[in-house]
């Protein structure tokens, strides 16, 4: 294993650049997702799990929010993505809940599932941002993307408690 001392550092055009690569990530996603797990949520069986869904939908709201201000901050726009791998992931989640001999409450676990593994990769991403934010200029950034991911962590945590509820 090779450990490096530091002497591998981008300069700030290279870090923005990369920023706003993950930035535009995770910009669509959210946009994605918003759009598509009201779908999801109708087919929850269980309310809380429904009223988690969209509490989460509405806090991506706010999220957007949010990077459309980092993006003002460091005047740069959206960039349009693509996102094909959380698109896979929810059609897959949807073919998943929907598949033949799934009672309700068995669909709603496979569901849980797949919205941890999505949260769990937006955390992945606001911790990317966050770090990179660490070395940009603009102090800002790090507060409005600490928000965000504080975000991801708590809905991730609701999932998980929820998830609790069908293994009891």
């Amino acid at each position: 294993m090779r450990l490096f001392n530091g002497h591998l550092k981008l300069d700030e055009a290279s870090l923005k650049k990369v920023f706003l690569m993950q930035l535009s990530n995770i910009y669509c996603v959210r946009s994605y997702l918003i759009a598509n797990l009201p779908i999801m949520a109708a087919s929850a069986s269980f309310n809380d799990l429904k009223n988690a869904i969209l509490e989460s939908v509405d806090e991506m709201k706010i999220q957007l929010l949010r990077m459309e201000e980092i993006y003002r901050i460091i005047g740069e726009e959206y960039a349009i993505k693509h996102c094909f791998g959380v698109r896979f992931l929810t059609i897959e989640a949807y073919v998943a809940i929907k598949a033949d001999g799934m009672t309700k409450l068995e669909a709603d676990l496979a569901m849980l599932c797949y919205l941890n593994a999505i949260e769990s990769l937006e955390i992945s991403c606001y911790k990317a941002l966050c770090d990179i934010a660490e070395s940009l200029p603009e102090d800002d950034l790090r507060l409005l993307l600490k928000q965000n991911l504080d975000m991801a962590k708590d809905s991730k945590e609701l999932y998980e408690l929820i998830s609790k509820e069908y293994l009891k």
